[in-house]
């Protein structure tokens, strides 16, 4: 199955917050190919909300793995799986610089290539050795068992 992951960096906006000038970078998953991976890739942290507006101080954490694909909930987080973390298609930075923008953006195409890649090794995966612990069932015993218990069951039914 061919996975891939298509993204797309809208152009580093200059923001001024307090003084203070950063370089906004906003990537966005426009398009994915293969059945078990979803656009929703950026891992975000559940923030509190602010005091001083309705805006969720929610933290991008980084670039979800194959395991967090399959669970992490997508768009917020569930407040009864019991962690903060969810999944968006999209990320949006504040970086000093062009340069830390551009090292972020290809970090981000490492990252997601390492998903792909991983994904791909998932189906590579064979069984080596199958076991039963602490024994193998004995077929004429499982059944003589729950025909006796089942018996067994009659008769304290019956006093």
């Amino acid at each position: 199955m061919a996975r891939r992951v298509r993204l797309n960096r809208l152009v580093p906006t200059k923001v001024d917050l307090n003084n203070y000038g950063a370089i906004r970078l906003r990537v966005e998953v426009t398009e994915v190919e293969g059945t078990d991976l979803d656009k929703y890739l950026f891992i975000y942290r559940k923030g509190t909300p602010s005091p001083y507006s309705d805006i969720s101080n929610d933290v991008f954490e980084g670039i979800v793995g194959p395991y967090q694909l399959a669970t992490y909930p997508v768009l917020d987080a569930n407040p009864d799986m019991g962690w903060p973390y969810f999944r968006l298609d999209y990320i949006e930075v504040d970086c000093i610089s062009n340069s830390q923008a551009d090292s972020l953006w290809e970090e981000i195409q490492t990252q997601i290539g390492i998903l792909v890649k991983a994904m791909n090794q998932l189906e590579k995966l064979q069984s080596v050795e199958d076991v039963w612990l602490p024994s193998a069932p004995d077929s004429s015993a499982s059944e003589s068992s729950s025909s006796s218990s089942s018996s067994s069951r009659n008769k304290s039914r019956k006093s």
